[in-house]
């Protein structure tokens, strides 16, 4: 075989190898477009979720409107308006006001991931069952803090109902199950933003 026929051979091999994988990514990654486009022009969205991890677990419920959240655990309420971020300690009675990173913004909100698929992941669609489709995405840097991500889509509502995290440092994954979901809330903006008069005795540290 001529040295270019034998190019042009492995090339075309490589393509119809390639091909099942691409699709394959495609078609995770439309499922992804219309689960954050359905997700970020919600005028609102009630969760009620677990999270389990190495550090133990916690329950909160999570109100979220486009890139704006407020979550609300046990012993903390967090509000995030998209680019400051309040967090009130209620043990401590303190607020601290920051303006975090997508990566620090991963700690506190379980769902920041949901804009990421198209920033540096592979994506692979698993076989699934009748409720539920997997999406696998693999962070292409080996320094990228969050490594893996497996998501559980519902087939009718397209939100995950449940999520597996794996960060770069850590060989245990962060299980997060949803435990209920109300899609079409209607919230001000107002509600993500901390309101001092709401806590007039807290301790307000600026680490902005």
């Amino acid at each position: 075989m001529r040295r270019v026929d034998a190019c042009l051979f492995s090339f075309l091999m490589f393509v119809m190898g390639t091909l099942p994988v691409m699709a394959q990514e495609n078609e995770a990654e439309a499922l992804l477009d219309r689960m954050a486009e359905r997700i970020h022009c919600s005028n609102g969205i009630w969760i009620q979720y677990s999270a389990q991890s190495d550090e133990g677990s916690s329950e909160g419920i999570i109100r979220l409107k486009g890139g704006k959240f407020l979550l609300k655990s046990p012993g903390m309420t967090t509000w995030f308006d998209g680019r400051t971020q309040w967090t009130y300690l209620e043990a401590n009675d303190e607020v601290n006001i920051s303006e975090p990173t997508s990566e620090e913004l991963q700690s506190f909100s379980p769902f920041v991931w949901i804009g990421l698929y198209k920033q540096g992941y592979t994506l692979q669609l698993e076989p699934s069952g009748k409720r539920a489709s997997v999406i696998v995405m693999k962070a292409v840097d080996p320094d990228t803090d969050l490594q893996q991500v497996r998501l559980y889509v519902e087939h009718i509502e397209l939100f995950p109902i449940e999520i597996r995290m794996r960060r770069k440092d850590s060989s245990e994954d962060i299980l997060i199950k949803v435990k209920g979901c109300k899609m079409d809330e209607n919230y001000p903006d107002s509600i993500f933003v901390f309101n001092k008069k709401d806590y007039p005795t807290a301790e307000v540290i600026d680490l902005r």
